[in-house]
């Protein structure tokens, strides 16, 4: 190990805009109280931008965090810790070296994000794990590692996932890499964004419990998406050598002239996304309240229709996110983590007009009412995402889905061809 950091008790936080880091605050652990504690810099009070509007906003002051749900940090900060898989893959490196990950604290863990955290926060002291060689990536090879993870196996290579999973969150295995579209080439993704024929991307594996063809069933999704007005990152369903199609999506959170900050629904109101805690209601109005653009409400009701209609409920509050530009204006991110999913319990994460597990049109549009969205713009919104899904087959097989995982979906989406047992994502 580089570097051990344990037990710390402050923590410097810097916002990366286009390679120029810039002071925002101290962030202290009180060990007494299990929280933290964040003061903004002066420099930055004096030229401030709105990086938390609702639960952070730019003042004198320490601010002290709340005991839930984030263990003591703030929902501005804890945005940046890799949960599920990223945190696994860490606690995993960590007991292999000897240390006891269970006492880690908060800032602990931030800084073994350091500089490579999602979004444009970077957090000094830095803790380091011994460096991996910086190599092209054989996607089966780390496919195959993450399956030993899922499985316990003493021989997986942690350190390389690790090193690569890049403060990624969510359940499902993933890594993020450097992909040159021209050559079909992986490397590493180290944040230095170096080399422009390399587009930083994320890619992900099968976990557990997702169908087999998990990468062409989510890389049809974003097409279908797409088609229905859902803006989109740029996606790609990569070929490894076994054939094996990976699903991958440009990031959003970074461009070849940096870095840009993005906080998810759950940072933005210090919201638990583990437990059903916000509606789509409660998102239409914080898209209205950051963005103040009409436009951007009705596109995130177009994502809600698309959801409820291509059935995605998994829509909990870390699965939609906002992108702050420089001047400090806000806008929703492109839209992730689309596919098929049955949620928690068979439910949305997210209810619309307080239903999660049977909503059908006339909740959108009780919705759209109660969000004063004006009925035509919904009607278009919802015309465009049944038309996009009724093209399901076709989109299926540009993904190169097998007829059988087509077919089966097609019976759910669009009510064609006899019943079968879809595999339940989510």
């Amino acid at each position: 190990m580089a570097r051990d950091v344990k037990n710390i008790e402050w923590v410097e936080v810097s916002l990366d805009f286009n390679r120029k880091p810039r002071l925002i605050g101290h962030l202290a652990w009180k060990r007494s109280e299990r929280r933290s504690y964040f003061e903004f810099a002066g420099d930055f009070l004096s030229n401030s931008l709105p990086l938390s509007p609702f639960k952070l906003a730019a003042s004198p002051g320490a601010v002290a965090a709340g005991h839930a749900p984030f263990e003591g940090l703030h929902g501005l900060f804890n945005d940046s810790l890799p949960d599920e898989w990223g945190r696994k893959l860490l606690d995993r490196r960590l007991q292999r070296l000897g240390y006891d990950h269970q006492t880690l604290s908060p800032l602990d863990r931030l800084c073994y994000v350091g500089d490579r955290g999602m979004g444009a926060l970077i957090y000094k002291p830095q803790g380091q794990l011994d460096a991996l060689e910086e190599t092209t990536l054989d996607l089966d090879w780390l496919a195959d590692q993450a399956d030993l993870v899922q499985q316990e196996a003493p021989e997986a290579d942690i350190d390389r996932l690790q090193a690569n999973q890049g403060g990624s969150g969510g359940v499902r295995p993933k890594v993020v890499v450097g992909f040159n579209p021209e050559t079909g080439l992986l490397v590493t993704d180290n944040g230095a964004g170096a080399d422009p024929a390399y587009i930083p991307h994320i890619v992900k594996f099968k976990a557990d419990a997702d169908p087999d063809e998990i990468g062409p069933e989510e890389y049809a999704y974003s097409l279908m998406a797409r088609a229905a007005g859902v803006i989109m990152p740029e996606t790609r369903l990569i070929r490894g050598h076994r054939g094996l199609g990976y699903f991958a999506a440009e990031r959003f959170d970074r461009n070849l002239s940096g870095r840009h900050h993005v906080l998810t629904l759950s940072g933005l109101l210090d919201a638990d996304h583990r437990v059903p805690s916000v509606t789509y209601g409660d998102l239409l109005k914080v898209t209205r309240l950051l963005t103040r653009d009409e436009r951007d409400v009705n596109q995130m009701f177009r994502r809600m229709a698309f959801n409820v209609l291509a059935h995605n409920r998994d829509d909990h509050a870390k699965n939609h996110a906002f992108r702050m530009d420089p001047d400090g204006s806000w806008h929703p991110t492109p839209a992730y983590d689309i596919t098929y999913s049955s949620g928690p319990g068979g439910e949305h994460n997210l209810t619309i007009a307080g239903e999660g597990r049977s909503p059908g049109l006339g909740h959108l549009f009780d919705e759209a009412k109660a969000s004063s969205i004006k009925r035509l713009n919904a009607e278009e919104a919802v015309e465009a995402v049944r038309a996009a899904i009724a093209q399901w087959p076709e989109f299926a097989a540009q993904a190169g889905l097998s007829d059988r995982r087509t077919a089966e979906l097609d019976h759910v989406l669009n009510g064609r061809g006899a019943p079968h047992q879809a595999s339940q994502h989510g």
